[in-house]
């Protein structure tokens, strides 16, 4: 084959356009709800919790409060979830709206019973918290600036009005006046003693900890005396190979089933499987029983 005697004029050459490729679809999960607690609910089994806000947990002040509040918002309402791609524990992270169109925890931050968490919000509810509310909801502060406060049911009753009080002490006190040396020498002198009680309350703990699971292991019929008896209230609860939420699920327990952990690790209990094994549950889908 020979070439063209007459080269084809650049006027007329077609040049070949790929069509642009069309951006993912959102994904959107729509349905009544079912709510946990003031930042998690669950839609049609899948457990969502609410992006960019802070809820205090069940047994922490305001915690009650804040769940009845979500409740009401989403009494006999069909809500509008848009997933994001983050999990947070076993749940997935979402904007959930209402009918209307109003933001879930836009209202929950505003009502103060959330706040803001600009660590994932970069700060989008901040502007509706109320003057107050992160004085109230002190623990979500806490954790939000890393400071991870130890469980009240896993502490003494001394104990635990040692910390609080340490807490109050830390947030209150007044700075000492210019030019006056005596109250700043006591107020540093009150600051290295609560630091240095709550190094020794954690060490402490961390060796109750370690004994209660080395007595645990020795003696197994006394299993009951480490921890107190929890009821489970989430839907469908995991139970997984190990403390993590990335550990492999080996089996499932329904809404209201007592368990009675033997072993805690951080946020997760340890309970026993029918074959003598351990299966971990996440302890923010349990709660204390009376008995």
């Amino acid at each position: 084959m020979r070439p063209p005697d007459h080269p084809i004029p650049r006027e007329m050459r077609i040049a070949v356009v790929q069509p642009n490729q069309p951006p993912p679809p959102e994904t959107i999960v729509t349905g009544r709800c079912w709510v946990i607690d003031g930042d998690t609910i669950v839609i049609d089994k899948m457990h969502i919790r609410l992006s960019g806000i802070d809820a205090p947990e069940l047994d922490h002040p305001w915690g009650q409060q804040s769940k009845w509040a979500l409740v009401k918002l989403c009494k006999g309402q069909t809500i509008t979830a848009r997933l994001k791609p983050e999990m947070s524990h076993d749940r997935v992270v979402a904007e959930c709206f209402l009918p209307d169109g109003r933001d879930l925890a836009a209202e929950l931050v505003k009502a103060g019973l959330a706040i803001d968490w600009p660590k994932f919000s970069g700060g989008k509810y901040r502007h509706l918290e109320p003057p107050d509310a992160r004085k109230r909801l002190w623990r979500a502060n806490l954790r939000q600036g890393g400071v991870m406060w130890p469980a009240d049911d896993m502490l003494p009753a001394a104990a635990r009005s040692f910390t609080l009080s340490s807490a109050r002490l830390q947030s209150t006190s007044p700075a000492p006046a210019r030019g006056t040396a005596q109250p700043r020498r006591a107020s540093y002198r009150i600051g290295w003693l609560v630091v240095s009680g709550l190094v020794v309350l954690l060490v402490g703990c961390s060796f109750i900890d370690r004994d209660a699971d080395r007595n645990l292991s020795e003696n197994p019929g006394n299993r009951t005396a480490a921890l107190a008896s929890f009821e489970v209230t989430a839907n469908v609860l995991n139970i997984r190979r190990e403390p993590t939420a990335t550990s492999s699920v080996i089996a499932q327990i329904d809404r209201g089933t007592k368990v009675i952990p033997k072993r805690m690790s951080g946020a997760w209990y340890g309970i026993e499987m029918p074959d003598g094994s351990t299966g971990w549950v996440y302890r923010d889908f349990l709660a204390r029983t009376a008995d």
